[in-house]
């Protein structure tokens, strides 16, 4: 097995110059800069890294960074299918990696982009009004305090959870809200620079492919290092059948009530992989998004709110700001050879099957 570690990063800067390294022998890059800087004032860029035939049937499209600190697992991957060799296994597909779909919460290890936009909310169709989950207006004070006090936050959640169950719990936090903008999970009001971006450049790089398959990377939901991969189609459609098929009964709907459980609370609206029929209009599209663990969900999302207070009230370099932004990067990237080399492993395995799905395979 090839050894993947060293194609993982500690920050943003880092993780670009490896992946540029990368397709510098492979393919073209387009990168595209962010109007905001990183903390040391370096540019940011959403880059797309492709590879492969222009008039290949089917596309592969990997993406890293949609949540900021979550980058690593997926710019990792990304790197080493380059250096490994293992990208040549996919030379009649059109390979398109993007690395830092959301570059300033890359370089901030920020969840949000720079208007604390949650990217994984935002792929919506804004001409649609969104109803929020009543419950989080109810939360909001406790995930939203003027003050922090995790003994007060801890008990506030446990609260409402006392009252509405683990999943009941989870859903009014996680599933969205365009009402509050210093919030947790805001959609926006509309779509976010870097969905703009991606709605411009990725059509123009898939004119001629029938079929465009899709995997999202992501970290903090589920056991250490175990993949835990979703995707959004209904069942018994034509996608939920391939994707069964495919991924070996390894992935799971947010449509399907039989999958729905304490840590898959029901599906939030606005995840690029449910906004891929958007993106791509007229195109066959299977997407789906793995998630590796990393901490308990406790611990996840009270890191998430501190760092959401932090950028509120606190104050960049102070040893606070320093310690929560710390905090955030262990919680979704723990840094451990074990755990980068459980991430290489599956992402080998998902990678394979979601080929076979661009190839037209099921």
């Amino acid at each position: 097995m090839y050894n993947a570690k060293p194609n993982f990063s500690d920050d943003y800067q880092e993780s670009r110059a490896k992946f540029l390294a990368a397709m510098s022998k492979r393919g073209e890059v387009i990168s595209i800069r962010h109007p905001k800087k990183g903390p040391d004032g370096q540019d940011l860029y959403l880059d797309f890294g492709i590879i492969g035939p222009d008039d290949a049937r089917g596309a592969l499209i990997l993406i890293s960074g949609t949540h900021g600190p979550e980058i690593f697992a997926g710019s990792g991957p990304q790197a080493a299918l380059l250096n490994s060799g293992l990208i040549n296994d996919y030379a009649d597909l059109r390979v398109i990696l993007v690395h830092a779909h959301n570059p300033y919460g890359c370089a901030w290890l920020r969840r949000t982009d720079h208007n604390n936009i949650d990217l994984n909310r935002n792929y919506y169709d804004f001409s649609k009004p969104f109803i929020p989950h009543p419950g989080y207006d109810v939360l909001r004070p406790v995930m939203v305090p003027t003050e922090w006090d995790s003994v007060a936050l801890g008990k506030g959640l446990a609260d409402y959870e006392a009252q509405h169950g683990k999943v009941g719990l989870l859903a009014a936090m996680v599933t969205g809200q365009s009402h509050d903008p210093d919030g947790m999970f805001f959609r926006g009001e509309g779509p976010a620079w870097s969905h703009i971006q991606m709605k411009d450049v990725l059509p123009k790089l898939t004119k001629t492919q029938d079929i465009v398959s899709v995997i999202d990377f992501h970290t903090g939901l589920g056991p250490y290092g175990v993949p835990y991969m979703v995707h959004g189609y209904e069942p018994g459609s034509s996608e939920f059948i391939a994707f069964k098929k495919a991924y070996e009964g390894e992935v799971r709907s947010t449509m399907d009530p039989a999958d729905i459980d304490e840590d898959l609370p029901g599906s939030p609206e606005g995840p690029i992989v449910l906004g891929m029929k958007a993106l791509l209009p007229g195109k066959q599209s299977y997407a789906v998004v793995i998630e590796y663990g990393t901490v308990p969900p406790e611990q996840v999302f009270g890191t998430l709110m501190h760092d959401n207070w932090m950028h509120a009230h606190g104050t960049p370099g102070t040893d606070e700001w320093n310690a929560v932004k710390q905090n955030v990067r262990e919680v979704f990237y723990p840094r451990e050879d074990k755990w980068k080399d459980m991430i290489w492993e599956r992402a080998v395995w998902a990678v394979e099957r979601s080929a076979k799905l661009a190839r037209g395979e099921f």
